[in-house]
């Protein structure tokens, strides 16, 4: 009985942590693939893939702009290399750059615009309190050209859904595995 109380009790235990232990986020928008992965307690890496093969209002995107990451926490400070960041201001829906009010996170812009690749990473370092990067909202402005104005198409304001690692699959089956057991057992017995 012993036995079968532990195998219960880990079953589930495995099954919470697998439930929680998420740290990738994956989107994809317009053909364009945004993966954000927490390096450690304030270091979040954000890869931009497939950029050069949008689609929708994003057809024929050259150049990154700018890009605001927020809703990770009380953000005091963050730095990009070769990045001008923001803490102060947002992204600007209808011109360029972090121009706009407040914002809970941290917007970054680039003088000149970046040209874009088909895989893209940026290693961001932030300075706050609270910080989470389980769930970060994303805003990008892409260009076709760089002399625009304004940025192309849709610019993006959405929240990049946690993506369970394999290894996270592998404890919540065993969890489960565990879980499976010992109803066996009492049925059983």
């Amino acid at each position: 009985m012993t036995l079968t109380r532990s195998l219960a009790a880990a079953g589930l235990l495995a099954v919470s942590l697998a439930a929680t232990s998420a740290h990738a986020n994956s989107l994809t928008f317009q053909g364009v693939t945004f993966d954000t992965q927490a390096i450690d307690a304030d270091t979040l890496q954000l890869t931009i893939s497939n950029a050069l093969a949008a689609n929708g209002d994003w057809t024929g995107i050259q150049y990154l702009q700018a890009f605001e990451i927020k809703d990770i926490g009380n953000v005091t400070g963050a730095t990009l290399t070769g990045w001008t960041s923001d803490v102060d201001h947002g992204l600007a829906a209808n011109g360029l750059g972090c121009t706009t009010g407040g914002t809970p996170g941290a917007c970054f812009f680039s003088a000149p615009a970046m040209s874009l690749s088909n895989s893209m990473s940026f290693t961001i370092d932030f300075t706050g309190t609270g910080l989470n990067f389980d769930a970060p909202h994303l805003k990008v402005q892409f260009l076709e050209s760089l002399t625009q104005d304004k940025p192309t198409g849709n610019l993006l304001s959405l929240t990049i859904p946690a993506v369970p690692e394999p290894q996270t699959y592998a404890l919540m089956l065993a969890g489960l595995a565990a879980v499976g057991f010992v109803a066996r057992r009492r049925r059983q017995a």
